[in-house]
Formats: C-alpha cells, sequence, structure tokens
C-alpha cells in the first residue's frame, strides 16, 4: 500500500484498530474477519463510525454467503476472499476510495440460518457477492445457468435476504401451467372473465405482494406475455383478466433461464426490452465443471444431511475424492445430489466407494447441457447474413472483431463486477492490451 503511495497503519487486533482509528484520519480500512478478541464483523459498524464512513474492505479465507451478506449489511464496501491477488486487492482500493460517500450503509439484519448454497470456489464467491450486493434493492436480478446449477436456491437466498424476508417467496415455472390459462395463472381473474371463471381467483402476481416471485424457465414465456410482464416491471401494476382495476405491484421479480437469453432475443424469440429490465443484475451460475474444488464440499454436505436419517460412513477417501474430481457432473448439483443419496443406499452404512455412485450417462457432452450455443452456428449465422453486403466488402474481418470480441470484453467484465485486472487474466491478455482494446471500442462507439 505504501508502494501506491498511501500512507499505512497495522493492527494485530480490532482492539488495536479503534484506538488507531481514534487518534488518525483513514481514506480505506482492510479487515479482516477472523482475528483475536473482537471478530472482524462485529467490529466493522464501529470502525465506519470512527473513520467517519471510510470504505470498509473484508478479506476472509472463509468465504460463505451469510458472511459475503453480514459484510455488506455491516456496511463492508467490498468483500475479497483469500488468497487474493494483490493487484486485486489495489483495484479494489482504488475503486472503494473513488466512490467513497455514493454508497448508503445498509440496516442490519440477520443472516438465514440454514445455508443452502455451499462453495469455496472463486466463481461461487462471486455468486455469494452479487446476492449480498443486490439482496436489499428492489432490482429485477435476471439468474442465468445451466439446468441443475441451483438457480431457485439463489433466487431463495436473494428473498431470505431482502427487505421482505417475512413475506412470501413464490416460485413459479411458465411451462409447468396450463397454456391457455397461463395469463389468468400470474394476473389472476374476475368472475365472468372466461368460461369456467365462477369466482375472483388472485394469480401468482397478487399473492407474492410484498415478497419475491420467482419466474423459472423466463425464455419460454409466449412473446404475448413479455410484453405484458414488460409492462408490469415500466409501470408497476397489473390488471386481473377481464378487470380495468389497476393492481400495485408490489413485489421483487427474479427471473431465471437455463438459456442465454441474449442469443433469444437475437433469433426474435425475446424482447430485448424486457431482456434489460430483467437484467437488473445478471447473475450466471457457474456449472459444476467450473466450480474447482467445490465437488468434494458438496458431497460432504449432502452426506451429513443424509446422515440424519441413516448410517452413514462419512469418512471420503482421497482415492474417492479424486475419482469425484474427475467425472463431468453434466446434472451439476441436482446430480450430484442425488448420486449420493443412491450411494448411501447401496453402502449400507460401509465407507462409500465410486462404485456405489450410479454411472455417469454415455455419450453426453458438455455441449449439450450449455446455456451458450455453438460458436461455429453463430459465426456461420453471422457470415451469412453478412456475405452479398458490397458495404462491408474489405472489412469483414474487422467488422468481425468488433462484433465479437467486443461482446466477449462485456460478457467478461460483467462477471468480474468490471474488475478489468480479473478480466484479463480470464482473457489471457495484458492488462495494457486490455485496455487499449477497451478504449478503440469505446471511440468507434462515439464516432458511430
Amino acid at each position: 500500500m505504501r508502494g501506491e503511495g498511501y500512507q499505512s497503519s497495522i493492527a494485530a487486533s480490532a482492539e488495536e484498530g479503534f484506538e488507531l482509528a481514534t487518534t488518525n484520519k483513514y481514506s480505506i480500512v482492510i479487515l479482516d474477519v477472523r482475528l483475536p478478541g473482537l471478530d472482524g464483523l462485529s467490529a466493522l459498524p464501529k470502525f465506519h463510525t470512527l473513520t467517519d464512513g471510510a470504505p470498509i474492505i473484508v478479506t476472509t479465507a472463509f468465504g460463505d454467503l451469510n458472511t459475503a451478506v453480514s459484510a455488506v449489511r455491516s456496511g463492508a464496501s467490498d468483500y475479497l476472499t483469500k488468497p487474493f491477488k494483490l493487484d486485486e486487492l489495489l483495484h479494489t482500493c482504488r475503486r472503494a476510495v473513488a466512490t467513497r460517500g455514493k454508497a448508503a450503509t445498509a440496516e442490519q439484519g440477520g443472516a438465514a440460518e440454514n445455508q443452502t448454497l455451499i462453495g469455496q470456489s472463486a466463481a461461487m464467491q462471486q455468486v455469494f457477492k452479487q446476492i449480498a450486493l443486490v439482496a436489499d434493492s428492489e432490482l429485477p436480478v435476471l439468474i442465468m445457468g445451466e439446468t441443475g446449477t441451483g438457480k431457485e436456491l439463489v433466487a431463495a437466498a436473494i428473498a431470505t435476504h431482502s427487505a421482505g424476508r417475512s413475506e412470501p417467496f413464490i416460485a413459479v415455472s411458465p411451462v409447468a401451467l396450463n397454456s391457455d390459462l397461463l395469463e389468468s395463472e400470474l394476473f389472476g381473474h374476475v368472475r365472468g372473465a372466461f368460461t369456467g371463471a365462477i369466482e375472483d381467483r388472485k394469480g401468482y402476481f397478487e399473492r407474492a405482494a410484498g415478497g419475491t416471485l420467482l419466474l423459472d424457465e423466463i425464455g419460454e414465456l409466449p412473446l404475448s406475455l413479455q410484453v405484458k410482464l414488460l409492462r408490469v416491471l415500466e409501470q408497476r401494476e397489473f390488471t386481473r383478466v377481464g378487470d380495468h382495476q389497476p393492481i400495485a405491484a408490489n413485489f421483487r421479480i427474479i427471473a431465471a433461464t437455463n438459456q442465454d437469453l441474449r442469443d433469444a432475443v437475437q433469433r426474435g424469440e425475446f424482447r430485448e426490452d424486457l431482456y434489460h429490465r430483467l437484467a437488473g443484475m445478471l447473475i450466471y451460475l457457474p456449472s459444476l465443471r467450473e466450480r474447482d474444488g467445490d465437488v468434494p464440499q458438496l458431497c460432504s454436505y449432502f452426506l451429513r444431511k443424509l446422515a440424519r436419517d441413516r448410517k452413514v460412513d462419512l469418512t471420503l477417501s482421497e482415492d474417492f475424492v479424486a475419482d469425484l474430481n474427475k467425472r463431468p457432473w453434466h446434472g451439476n448439483v441436482r446430480e450430484l445430489r442425488n448420486a449420493c443419496e443412491h450411494a448411501v443406499i447401496i453402502a449400507r452404512g460401509r465407507q462409500l466407494t465410486i462404485d456405489d455412485f450410479p454411472k455417469s450417462q454415455p455419450g453426453r457432452s458438455v455441449s449439450s447441457e450449455s446455456t451458450v450455443p455453438s460458436p461455429s452456428k453463430v459465426v456461420q449465422r453471422w457470415a451469412s447474413e453478412q456475405l452479398g453486403n458490397e458495404a462491408i466488402r474489405g472489412k469483414l474481418h474487422s467488422e468481425f472483431l468488433a462484433d465479437f470480441e467486443s461482446q466477449l470484453f462485456k460478457a467478461v467484465l460483467a462477471f468480474t463486477n468490471g474488475n478489468r485486472v480479473q478480466a484479463a487474466q480470464w482473457l489471457g491478455l495484458n492488462r495494457a492490451t486490455l485496455r487499449e482494446r477497451l478504449k478503440n471500442y469505446a471511440n468507434n462507439a462515439q464516432d458511430s
């Protein structure tokens, strides 16, 4: 920090830090969670007061969802899981100092007692941070991820840590409802609205009042209802079928999908304006293949739950763990959970072996479960649309880079919350190269 031009002090405990903060003025605090004496999260509000609201960056080697939520609610400006790269810390510090005073401290509240989202991987820590940051807002959230990754658990976690945590959390999938009555199921209806409507009936929108409504598989919503959902989000009101009296839409919408809605927008199957409304915050839920090191932890968690009802040897040998990590887990966390239950039944109390698990389904590739369309098909479709356009002759390659490389950069920067250091690491580019290319794209956008 001194090398960056900061004057810095070091405290070995929260109590020692309080003394320093009483006699010195600090622009930023980097606070560990595990400390001798008072722990970091308990000390955070006092540091916030003593430093007159200086940004506080919480660091911990034991990151979980409850810790992330507690840190944000206690006034932390950011949250880093150890080990982290020093460049990442410096970027976080610069951003926190630059935005000081723009964010209000959220009221501290209790976290969920039952931890249902498990993971120490960097990918899941990013998800935990996004949940913590968005939970207390009213911002719509779009959760994208493969089947079986736990999208409903993420939605429930957001609802659990929101201001409306005591109000209903309702999860509904449009494809599971009667297509002929879908509008009535969502909006409700009044008596006589259609044949068979013998009484007034509340829809899911009205039943979710004050709470959170999860619209799962949102990509399957018919275009006619996409228009009406957009109106609900924009006007914050809706009308029952057959009625003219608007009802206030005082609920939070979270949408989830195993599709890439951006691709659906390009195909004309999903409204672009609705996509942007729903994606107030976009949370990408990683597949189990992307969650390095999380499989053994998840397996132990599921086995502990099963041990409550059955005799289970919870010892996991190194070979067993290695075999777990080798498996592709195309069905993600859902497949792992079901496989654990299958293994416990087969093992009947002895130590588990990999042979106790059901065999992975043969012939399934990662791409068959991917939410992202085949890159080759996307490029072929793009090229076929461009060829024949004389205006683009001689510029096809540069146009390709402008269309696709810039979108890649946007996706990676969205995933890293704008952290260019992390984005460059994911892309395998030098930071200066990434910065220059982003600048060029920004200039070209302004020129056009």
